[in-house]
């Protein structure tokens, strides 16, 4: 079985989100960020610092490119790059229209909410607990995909 790290599960949802912007229109760096930002409703402000190695990688894929506009870089999806997002939407697309899949990954975001709202209140007394809990759910799930 693939397992996938939870950093790379973030940059996949990054990337696609930054591929779903470009699809609207091409924009600068600054524009990425704030659409990402007011898309969230304000939950999530990426920085350049992880906008900017999805857009080599994008980049150096094909599905992106990258021009010079009064002295600014411009982003724009590539032919490939909408074909892309076109494929990568499709996959959403298969669990977003199955309500009880779309069920769990709301439930999975919203366990993520639950803790990133209360990030100020986490000391490692509860982050160990959140862990565990955590640690022991993979488990049962781990379970049921081994029947």
């Amino acid at each position: 079985m693939k397992r996938i790290s939870l950093e790379r599960m973030k940059r996949g949802a990054l990337k696609f989100m930054i591929l779903s912007l470009l699809q609207e229109k091409p924009m600068y760096v600054y524009e990425i960020i704030k659409s990402i930002n007011a898309k969230t409703n304000g939950l999530y402000k990426p920085s350049t610092g992880s906008i900017y190695p999805i857009l080599r990688g994008l980049i150096k894929q094909g599905y992106v490119k990258v021009e010079e506009k009064d002295g600014k870089k411009i982003y724009s999806l590539t032919e490939e790059g909408r074909k892309k997002f076109e494929e990568i939407k499709a996959e959403k697309d298969l669990i977003q229209n199955n309500p009880v899949k779309k069920k769990l990954v709301d439930s999975l975001f919203e366990i993520g909410l639950v803790i990133y709202n209360n990030r100020d209140k986490l000391d490692d007394q509860k982050v160990e607990k959140i862990l565990n809990i955590i640690e022991g759910c993979k488990k049962n799930i781990e379970e049921i995909f081994k029947k």
